[in-house]
């Protein structure tokens, strides 16, 4: 029955669905939120569209268990409105709840009927219906809207028979009593199998066992007297073998009914858990009320409700969730009460962070945003982000190359932040809770000990990296062949890789530490076998030729700037204090923001190619260069939080992005399943 669920929430991330119906009944104590817009389909992409896509039929409405020529207007469900799908923690059961709206009950119902066993029925309550799918799997409906729901219960005891309580005959007491004498009596029952004689193997002789002495026998019976036969070295057959049956032991048998019996019941009580969840989930969305949490500062903060897809998550109950799995799988957290897993016991002064994707027509964009209603934690996000970045780290970015990602924080406020975040995340250990002094303590210290500023001198936070080109390198390598005596011997054989040419620059203001790091090697390149020089301004690390994908690695430190590269343009440039041409739309991406990254997919593509070994490789590459567009990344601080916006570019045939994303995934499968053909005509 967990078809028609795995279906319907393909749907519902699949189908973008009016937030001011569903929105509330998205309860504030959420974890995660998903929300996909109805805008989609009633402007992006119509659903007549969307019937045409050969995976749509032959993927989905399988799945659904519906004829393909049924349209996906005739499942009753309103893709015209929004979706939502939340996942909630409490209690030790993680719940995934899907929120749709139905254009047609009717339609639902048969949609329902057609994923159901005949003996399931629904069952009637006040105002809706509800009905069990599966053991975690549960819906209930009326005639406006749906609520799915597939939860699991972190039962302690499920997988620990032997873990808890007190222990007696290695049976736990906790578990269901079973009546032992039964079984007992059934096995008393059961008749004796006597051993059978083995007769002897050949070459041993059977010992001959003499009568005691003074020793009373019983008067033989009447029988007719046979001279007695000594029987020596009897040979015995194989097939006349015959093996001795082994003894059963009664406690195992009650071992084993016990621990049947003791998962049976856990599986119940498990099942029971889930359906109360459930239950309350459901019924709760049709006939209760809930503090929603469209009302939550931090939703309204990273969430725009314009958004064709938006995505928000509340970081303190994953950690806690994070922790109450790990800890539940051993049965622990029974020893730390109810109170676990609880947001109001809890605090929750993490960030909350959302994505916001949007369909435009030629670009697929996506608007990340990161909130804390803590003030303290929010300065800290604001510390992070007050740099800037060093403008002589641009003139090493070639606007012909494949790209390059332009990093510039705070090191200071970065290591700042992490005690913080280190805080956080001991608070949330459920066993490391209890000691909450000895971390403040530990924590403390750690700040005394590492110095904030000396890291910052160090290291100020300024990066960039430039990937240049990536070529293939002829490379040799040894293989071994082996003899029918399994003596080996060496092979040179030699193999196309690709060899990345990159340049990675830091700034740091410790030039004198740095260059102590550079020079060290000079000391011990002749005695450990390197080949590592000073060339005058730069050191050069070579590499033994044809044994590895790049020939050199060059150092150098210059003006607070230490540089790591494969490219012997970019040691000419630095030298020569020159630079490349920059446009001026990268020049104050880079300069304007604290994170700027920028990936040419055409050039990547067409790059890695002759690394595609494959004739399917090469024609999906060729597709995704023709339709897919330029990369872009870039984030600041804006409006008191750290942001960022990433675009996708789309080239091509395709009305918008969001069509482009359907027509992808058709493409793909129309080319793997015609290679699937070529290839069965070969082999038949």
């Amino acid at each position: 029955m967990n078809k028609l669920f795995l279906a319907l929430a393909f749907c519902c991330n699949a189908f973008k669905g009016n937030a001011q119906t569903l929105l509330n009944k998205v309860p504030d104590n959420a974890s995660m939120v998903f929300k996909y817009a109805g805008d989609n389909f009633s402007k992006n992409i119509p659903l007549q569209k969307i019937d045409s896509y050969r995976f749509i039929k032959e993927t989905l409405l399988k799945k659904l268990r519906i004829d393909t020529l049924t349209s996906l207007q005739n499942l009753g469900i309103n893709f015209e409105k929004d979706i939502y799908q939340y996942v909630s923690m409490g209690d030790s059961t993680v719940n995934f709840v899907s929120l749709f709206q139905l254009s047609n009950p009717q339609q639902f119902l048969k949609l329902v009927d057609a994923n159901l066993q005949a003996e399931m029925k629904p069952e009637k309550r006040n105002g809706f219906e509800f009905l069990i799918i599966s053991a975690n799997a549960y819906i209930g409906w009326n005639n406006d809207q749906a609520a799915l729901v597939v939860t699991s219960y972190q039962n302690p005891n499920r997988y620990n028979y032997y873990g808890y309580g007190t222990v007696v005959d290695s049976v736990v007491v906790t578990a269901p009593v079973v009546d032992t004498t039964v079984v007992i009596e059934e096995i008393k029952e059961e008749p004796v199998v006597k051993p059978t004689p083995v007769k002897p193997v050949p070459g041993i002789k059977k010992p001959v066992v003499k009568a005691k002495k003074n020793t009373k026998h019983p008067a033989p019976k009447t029988a007719p007297k046979k001279k007695p036969v000594e029987i020596i070295d009897e040979e015995v057959k194989p097939e006349e073998d015959i093996v001795q049956a082994p003894a059963i032991d009664p406690e195992d048998s009650i071992r084993a009914e016990k621990r049947a019996a003791w998962d049976r019941e856990q599986e119940r009580l498990t099942a029971a858990k889930q359906r109360k969840v459930a239950d309350s989930i459901i019924n709760t969305n049709f006939t209760g009320s809930i503090q929603s949490i469209e009302n939550d500062i931090s939703y309204k903060k990273v969430i725009d409700p314009n958004a064709h897809v938006a995505v928000w998550m509340n970081y303190d109950n994953v950690l806690r969730q994070y922790w109450s799995s790990f800890y539940r799988g051993f049965g622990i957290n029974r020893h730390w009460g109810s109170n676990y897993m609880n947001p109001q016991k809890q605090r929750n002064d993490g960030f909350r962070s959302g994505m916001n994707l949007y369909f435009d027509k030629d670009k697929m964009r996506i608007e990340q945003r990161s909130f804390s209603p803590d003030a303290q934690m929010a300065n800290l996000g604001k510390d992070l982000y007050n740099s800037k970045q060093n403008p002589a780290m641009i003139n090493y970015v070639n606007p012909d190359n494949i790209g390059y990602m332009s990093m510039s924080i705070n090191s200071e406020a970065m290591a700042t932040y992490y005690y913080k975040l280190i805080r956080q995340y001991l608070e949330s250990n459920p066993y490391v809770n209890e000691y909450s002094d000895i971390v403040d303590v530990y924590i403390d210290l750690l700040e005394i000990i590492i110095d904030e500023k000396a890291i910052a001198e160090l290291m100020p936070g300024n990066y960039m990296f430039v990937l240049h080109d990536m070529k293939t390198r002829q490379v040799t390598y040894t293989d071994y062949e082996y003899d029918s005596d399994f003596k080996y011997k060496e092979i040179k054989k030699t193999k196309q890789e690709l060899s990345p040419n990159f340049t990675f620059l830091m700034g740091t203001k410790k030039d004198g530490f740095m260059e102590k790091v550079l020079k060290l090697p000079l000391k011990y390149a002749a005695k450990e076998k390197f080949n590592y020089k000073d060339k005058g301004g730069y050191y050069e690390l070579a590499f033994d030729t044809g044994r590895y994908p790049i020939s050199s690695l060059y150092f150098m430190l210059k003006n607070g700037r230490l540089m790591i590269t494969t490219s012997q343009k970019s040691i000419d440039l630095a030298l020569s204090n020159g630079s490349y041409t920059l446009d001026a739309d990268t020049r104050n991406s880079i300069l304007d923001h604290n994170y700027s990254m920028k990936i040419n997919s055409k050039k990547l593509l067409e790059q890695i190619s002759s690394e595609l070994n494959t004739g399917l490789n090469k024609k999906i590459a060729a597709y995704l260069e023709e339709n897919m567009g330029d990369i872009k990344m870039e984030g600041s601080l804006q409006n008191g939080m750290m942001q960022g916006t990433t675009t996708m570019g789309i080239k091509g045939n395709h009305a918008n992005s969001l069509e482009f994303f359907f027509n992808m995934i058709d493409a793909i499968n129309e080319i793997m399943e015609k290679d699937k053909q070529d290839s069965e005509q070969k082999f038949n």
